[in-house]
C-alpha cells in the first residue's frame, strides 16, 4: 500500500482497501486511514468526493460510502474546494443513509454557506433523484 500523493490515488488505495474486505476484514482499511496523517486535506477531501461521486460501483456504493464517512469522521479534512462543484457532483450519487457527508459539508463550509449553496442548487436543472436527495440533505441538516 502506497501513501496516496494524488486524488486518485487515495480512490484507488482506499477502493482496494475495500475490496480486500472479504479476505482479510478491515485490517487493510485501517491500515489505510491510519497513512492519511501524512495526507494533505485536500488530496483526502478531493479523494473522498470522488467516492462520493464515482458512479461505477452501485453494488458497492453505501459500502464505499460507509467507509468514507468514516475517514470524515476520524480525520475530519478542510477544504476550499467549491461547495456548490461538490454538491453538483456528489449529489447524484450520495447515498442518503450516509448523512455524516452533509454534516461535514456544515463542519468544513458552515451552516450559512450550506444553505446558500443548497439555494442555488436548487435553481439548476436537476433530474427527480437530485432533487429528491437534495431535499434529504435539508431534512438531513434541518433546513
Amino acid at each position: 500500500m502506497k501513501i496516496p500523493k494524488t486524488s486518485d490515488d487515495f480512490r484507488n488505495e482506499f477502493y482496494s482497501s475495500i475490496d480486500s474486505m472479504d479476505k482479510i476484514g478491515d485490517l487493510r482499511l485501517r491500515q489505510f486511514m491510519d497513512r492519511l496523517n501524512t495526507v494533505s486535506d485536500e488530496i483526502i477531501t478531493e479523494g473522498i468526493v470522488k467516492v462520493f461521486e464515482y458512479k461505477k460501483r452501485p453494488e458497492a456504493e453505501y459500502t464505499d460510502q460507509k467507509y468514507a464517512r468514516k475517514i470524515l469522521e476520524k480525520l475530519k479534512p478542510k477544504s476550499d474546494i467549491d461547495l456548490l462543484v461538490v454538491l453538483k457532483s456528489t449529489i447524484g450519487n450520495w447515498n442518503k443513509s450516509v448523512e455524516e457527508f452533509p454534516f461535514w459539508m456544515i463542519e468544513n463550509y458552515g451552516i450559512e454557506s450550506v444553505k446558500n449553496k443548497l439555494t442555488d442548487l436548487e435553481t439548476q436543472n436537476l433530474t427527480v433523484i437530485e432533487l429528491d436527495k437534495l431535499k434529504t440533505i435539508k431534512w438531513w441538516l434541518k433546513i
